[in-house]
């Protein structure tokens, strides 16, 4: 394959792999915004917990139960967006992989064809050189 072409195809498959990088790096942080989201929700649910606990009036009128309620949806809302930004990571991460090794396959072609290249025109060059000074 022509260095030309390999160049090209070098270009194109650092783009594909640095589109997908792109798009694991917006999953990653919805992944930590909504893993961060969880965690602020669990010390809040401790927090409440102690004072709610102590609450008399709070519990008469079920608040501790609006309270619970509230905690177990909004747990459950943000389990539901974790597991479905992972599943989506998933498939981006194999995506990434194969750009990956795509372009490390087309990158290593094209410094291979750059180097035989190279070796050629130095090989030409000895020959001339050899054939200049044998003819003198």
């Amino acid at each position: 394959m022509k260095r030309d072409k390999l160049a090209q195809m070098s270009q194109v498959t650092e783009a594909m792999y640095l589109a997908e990088y792109r798009k694991v790096q917006t999953l990653l942080q919805e992944e930590s915004r909504i893993r961060g989201a969880l965690a602020q929700l669990d010390a809040q649910a401790e927090a409440e917990r102690s004072a709610l606990a102590a609450d008399m009036p709070m519990q008469t009128i079920g608040a501790d139960l609006l309270w619970q309620a509230w905690l177990v949806r909004s747990r459950k809302q943000l389990n539901i967006e974790l597991s479905q930004v992972l599943a989506r990571k998933s498939v981006v991460m194999d995506r990434i992989r194969q750009a990956f090794g795509r372009r490390n396959a087309v990158q290593d072609m094209h410094a291979r064809a750059v180097a035989d290249h190279a070796a050629e025109r130095r090989k030409a060059q000895l020959e001339r050189l050899l054939q200049d000074h044998g003819d003198s």
